[in-house]
């Protein structure tokens, strides 16, 4: 096949000239009145006295010639070519420039390579792209809940399942990879699938991160979870409850280096209590995220406020909001007013919505500003348990009993 520049080369070029002297019928050098305009670093075929010089068409003498042009020549010719005869011409016969049979059938099997035969493009030319990791093409998610139970689908463009004929293709780590069957994930009611159904964050809308993965036995799987930042199987935890967790369509198969990689995200929200139901919004731009995207959206939680000691505290109000960005949580806290009762106690305690990496205890990791008769400051630790801070007056003092007492302060860690 010809190489796709000498084919531009040939295409652009609108050629005409004579000959500038009269040749036999075995000459394999064609002088030319002229050669400008001819490409000079690829073959090109011309033809012989298609028509005369008043343009009258002669197809009876007509004759192709294929060779390289060197200066106002073309050389070592190729004479006859497309079944024309090779013939004697006199001076002053017209010559053109032609795509001859071989050149066409060339650019049409460029273009099938390409194209299918209605001039649709091939999908499986994605195959030869440096494409982004993780970004699908003629690709789709598809969440959806019935009877209560949550499924996260890859659908074709046009909403259909995957097929041979409606295939979907993706790169995961180095390879791109093509999905030509049904493809999809079901998580049902009845689990509290990555803590979703906690007292921080039941009832309320949770993003999920989409990931496709693969192995060569089961070839791509689908998956979904709350963290974003894994590129392994082995940084999931396989316990269904755990905030690492991640629902897969078939783990069968997987070993701890599998490739997986995030195509998308999407909200969905787990009732509260034994029954942990499915339900998810109308999706727009906004909670249904068709690209790799690493960080969710400003969402709240809704923290287990406790004291040490027998005090007692019940703000009102307050606003409790986090964000996920790769590995790493940020949340502010504004507790809102309540009032002390009880005994008085040394720290407060608010319970997190996602587990920290190390349970070790901190001094000292953020500073709060406290409201405790008069305005104050205090510091932030982490407890023991992964996912709590407490706080305490930097003062030492224990919390004084009374009216109006709130917290406020930011926290950061990473996800573990």
């Amino acid at each position: 096949m010809a190489d796709a520049t000498d084919l531009f080369r040939k295409g652009k070029s609108n050629f005409a000239t004579t000959l500038a002297s009269g040749i036999s019928d075995s000459d394999t050098t064609i002088p030319l009145s002229s050669a400008v305009g001819l490409p000079t670093d690829t073959a090109v075929t011309l033809t012989i006295d298609r028509v005369d010089a008043n343009g009258k068409s002669t197809p009876d003498d007509v004759e192709r010639v294929t060779g390289v042009v060197s200066g106002t020549n073309l050389v070592d010719c190729l004479r006859g070519e497309d079944g024309t005869t090779p013939s004697a011409h006199e001076a002053g016969a017209v010559v053109e420039m032609i795509w001859d049979g071989e050149t066409w059938n060339d650019a049409v099997g460029g273009i099938l390579a390409e194209h299918n035969q209605d001039g649709t493009h091939k999908i499986n030319t994605f195959q030869h792209l440096y494409a982004p990791e993780g970004f699908l093409l003629n690709g789709k998610i598809v969440p959806s809940v019935s009877s209560n139970n949550l499924t996260v689908a890859i659908k074709g463009m046009d909403g259909n399942d995957p097929s041979a004929t409606n295939p979907v293709y993706v790169r995961i780590g180095d390879a791109i990879r093509s999905i030509t069957s049904a493809l999809s994930v079901t998580a049902n009611a009845g689990t509290n699938w990555c803590n979703a159904g906690s007292n921080e964050l039941a009832t309320k809308e949770v993003d999920y991160f989409v990931y496709l993965g693969y192995n060569t036995t089961d070839g791509v799987v689908i998956g979904f979870a709350r963290i974003p930042y894994a590129t392994a199987y082995s940084q999931f935890s396989t316990t269904s409850t755990d905030d690492r967790y991640c629902a897969i369509s078939n783990v069968s198969h997987a070993s701890s280096s599998d490739a997986y990689t995030v195509i998308g995200r999407f909200a969905a929200t787990l009732s509260a209590g034994s029954g942990y139901t499915w339900s998810v919004p109308t999706f727009t731009s906004i909670n249904l995220i068709q690209m790799p995207i690493y960080e969710t959206r400003e969402l709240t939680w809704a923290p287990t406020i406790s004291a040490s000691g027998s005090m007692t505290w019940n703000p009102t109000g307050g606003t409790f909001k986090y964000q996920i960005v790769g590995r790493r949580f940020f949340a502010q806290i504004n507790s809102g007013n309540g009032t002390t009762g009880g005994t008085a106690s040394t720290s407060l305690a608010f319970t997190l919505p996602v587990n920290r990496s190390s349970t070790v205890s901190y001094e000292h990791v953020a500073d709060a500003k406290i409201t405790d008769g008069t305005n104050q400051w205090g510091n932030v630790q982490f407890n023991s348990t992964a996912a709590r801070v407490d706080v305490y007056k930097t003062s030492d003092a224990n919390w004084g009993l009374g009216e109006n007492r709130a917290i406020s302060f930011p926290i950061t860690y990473v996800i573990g």
